[in-house]
């Protein structure tokens, strides 16, 4: 007699029936492991884990290793992570003793993500310590105007009160934090020295030995570019539309509140008076407080269903004269800091941070983004410190990766005209163009004396967004070609999927064609992990793959109403049964979350990781445009229902609502990362992903590594995973005996 522990338990079987019994033994327990994921039940998992069947064969001996040597894997993590923890606190314990609180910090974190109880670390003396005295330094270095510093400070004290149940805690240093970015921001649009002259100071603070490079003047007249076309008309239509068809049935008063309030901020950043000469006056400046605070006096009269756009048009219309008789601001910056204000008031008290008005400097960049009509040549650009055309790198494959540009060429002209004092901005003006057209760049770059002159021909730029295991190599055209296998003789594929695009979807079915006229596709990673979304319609069209029948996703009104419902199309569900993992994490997001959360409530995958971002809005967007200049509204009218798990039930809400402790999809099976995993991760991912123009370029690593040294837990319990549910189907295949997998 021979005994094979299942779920049932021992199943018993005579040497007659050994092959017969074997096969349905394996066949149990790799349904049962399957199921109990997909149920999010983890301890069945590992239980299940501790039982591969003896009769699998080579396969199973394989997952028994695998089984083992994730567990190494963990054991190491545990240990590696009780060291972090200790240097951690040896690091807080150093930089509280040399007074560097931001350092401290820093540490502070480490030793919380590090950590099982994250509140437990709040607790601690030295922790409750640093909190106070951080508290007191950064109300001093926001009153002496170091908002750098205070921003720091304030970053770290709000991280470190996340998610602990220090809900008043946190949203005090948020709005501290938000207060502080506020002011830096108006330095970076209207103030561009006396930011250059913070950046130095906290230059000199971390790095006291690096030299920190001159203010160039060419940044001076950058605030112009950003107000020109807005008008009187565009906000107050802006702030109609928000008033009466956001999805929080905003109202009047958020949205005079935080127009106000960013006012009173803007008069009194000290600094802003570089540009406007006014706010160097105490006494103007005194006025204009008088002005805004006679308004909210007013305002707080007027009960909550009584405000209408009249009493906004005259609150409107009064900071207007008011700014005539005292500041003498261009009203342009005036209607965008009032518009800026509104829609940040409205992100404050509604968890919405993508309502926002798209002003006539950034409207044409926004039509690219919505159209998905890139034509130039590859570039990503910013500015370097000394103001200067800086390539953070080329587009594998573009024009530009094809002719030769380099990150960190500088671009010096564009057809022959100099770049001394342009905006990126002007720099994206220039570069793109027609498609079929020649520009010209002018590169200086290190360790050439004289210009690099390059002739690109502009085309439309492909955003690549499916992407496999292993880059093998570019075609002619700079096409990637991928190896899709993340365990080939187990027939388990992997496809890595940054976006969802007009293109994510053909090209997803081209990888899977491809992976199953190589061979048998058994079982596949699907990797949403820092998928920040995309279009709806991609998102249905993946779900639809694997969900045959049912909803897929609904989306209601402000007034709770289902406006949109999409049901699955069952001639479309052509991977229906492939068993599937779906990997997230928090910077998966909006069409990531509908993907994931659909399958997960349809039981066609197992979503493994940890709990996504929390996106699941819809945003419209409304003309603002008027005779002088385009301009825009995106703004949030409804939210997205996933389907239900279970009849009768109703379908969850992935999207953070105010005051919230659950959110996003939460994982089938959860698998922590440590900081440094994450970092190990995500290098060498992309170093293994790049293919350099020359062949002189570093040798690239294996990603194998990534499963093989436990680099990436969650990867590896992934493909643990797949490659439990794939052993009935392996179970005496001697094939795989010698293969890598």
């Amino acid at each position: 007699m021979v005994a094979v522990t299942a779920i049932g338990g021992p199943i018993l079987a005579s040497p007659a029936q050994n092959s017969s019994a074997d096969e349905s033994s394996v066949a149990t327990w790799s349904e049962a492991i399957w199921e109990a994921a997909i149920a999010d039940r983890t301890d069945e998992v590992e239980r299940l884990l501790d039982l591969v069947p003896d009769r699998g064969g080579v396969a199973a001996t394989r997952l028994r290793e695998r089984v083992e040597s994730r567990d190494r894997h963990a054991d190491a993590s545990d240990e590696d992570r009780g060291k972090e923890r200790a240097e951690a606190l040896e690091e807080l314990d150093r930089e509280l003793a040399a007074g560097d609180l931001s350092k401290a910090l820093t540490a502070a974190v480490r030793i919380q993500t590090l950590s099982d109880d994250w509140a437990e670390v709040l607790d601690s003396d030295r922790i409750a310590e640093l909190v106070r005295q951080s508290e007191i330094a950064e109300r001093e270095a926001e009153a002496t105007g170091d908002f750098l510093l205070a921003q720091e400070i304030l970053f770290r004290l709000r991280t470190l009160h996340e998610d602990v149940g220090r809900g008043d805690d946190y949203r005090r240093h948020n709005a501290s934090l938000e207060r502080v970015n506020r002011r830096i921001g108006l330095l970076a649009q209207y103030a561009p020295r006396a930011l250059h002259d913070l950046r130095a100071r906290q230059a000199a603070r971390l790095a006291p030995e690096e030299e920190f490079p001159e203010f160039n003047p060419a940044f001076a007249e950058d605030w112009r570019e950003q107000v020109r076309g807005i008008s009187h008309q565009m906000l107050t239509q802006a702030m109609r539309t928000v008033a009466f068809a956001h999805i929080g049935n905003v109202g009047w008063r958020p949205l005079l509140d935080g127009g106000l309030d960013s006012l009173e901020i803007f008069a009194t950043t000290a600094a802003l008076g570089e540009t406007f000469p006014a706010l160097t006056d105490p006494a103007k400046v005194a006025a204009w407080g008088e002005a805004i605070g006679g308004l909210r006096e007013r305002l707080a009269k007027i009960d909550e269903e009584d405000l209408t756009r009249h009493h906004a048009n005259r609150i409107v219309g009064e900071l207007m004269q008011a700014n005539r008789r005292v500041l003498d601001l261009p009203e342009s910056v005036l209607f965008r800091e009032f518009g800026d204000g509104a829609m940040e008031q409205v992100g404050k008290r509604f968890e919405d941070q993508y309502t926002e008005i798209i002003w006539p400097e950034r409207y044409r960049r926004f039509q690219q983004q919505v159209e998905g009509s890139f034509v130039g040549v590859g570039i990503l650009i910013r500015h370097d410190d000394k103001r200067e055309i800086m390539v953070v790198n080329p587009l594998e494959g573009s024009p530009a990766w094809r002719g030769g540009v380099q990150a960190d060429d500088r671009i010096v002209e564009v057809d022959g005209v100099s770049t001394v004092g342009w905006s990126t901005n002007r720099a994206v003006d220039e570069i793109t163009g027609p498609a079929g057209e020649i520009v010209t760049l002018g590169l200086r770059r290190e360790g050439e004396a004289e210009l690099v002159a390059v002739d690109l021909v502009r085309e439309a730029i492909k955003m690549r967004s499916v992407n496999g295991w292993r880059k093998e190599s570019l075609d002619e055209s700079g096409e990637p070609q991928w190896d899709w296998w993340l365990d080939e003789p187990a027939g388990i594929g992997y496809v890595r999927l940054t976006s969802f695009n007009e293109d994510s979807f053909r090209d997803f079915l081209d990888a899977i064609r491809q992976m199953r006229s190589e061979g048998v596709l058994r079982g596949l990673v699907l990797d949403l992990r820092y998928n920040p979304g995309g279009l709806l319609k991609s998102a249905v069209d993946f779900t639809n793959l694997y969900v045959s029948d049912g909803k897929i996703v609904t989306c209601e009104d402000r007034f709770g109403r289902e406006v949109m419902r999409i049901d699955a199309q069952r001639n479309r569900s052509m991977l229906e049964g492939l068993p599937t993992v779906v990997l997230v994490n928090q910077g998966s997001a909006s069409a990531s979350e509908i993907v994931a959360g659909a399958l997960q409530a349809h039981g066609a995958a197992v979503v493994m990781g940890d709990r996504s971002f929390g996106k699941g809005s819809v945003q419209e967007v409304h003309d603002l445009s008027d005779r002088q200049a385009a301009a825009v509204l995106k703004l949030t009218t409804q939210l997205y229902r996933l389907p239900p798990s279970d009849e009768g039930l109703e379908g969850r809400l992935v999207h953070k609502q105010p005051g919230a402790d659950d959110w996003g999809v939460n994982p089938d099976i959860v698998v922590k990362m440590t900081p440094s995993q994450i970092e190990q991760t995500l290098e060498l991912r992309a170093a293994a992903d790049r293919i350099f123009e020359s062949e002189d370029g570093p040798e690239r690593p294996d990603p194998r590594r990534l499963v093989d040294e436990g680099i990436d837990p969650q990867l590896e319990m992934a493909l643990l995973l797949l490659n439990a549910r794939a052993l009935a189907d392996l179970a005496g295949d001697e094939s795989i005996a010698s293969s890598g997998g």
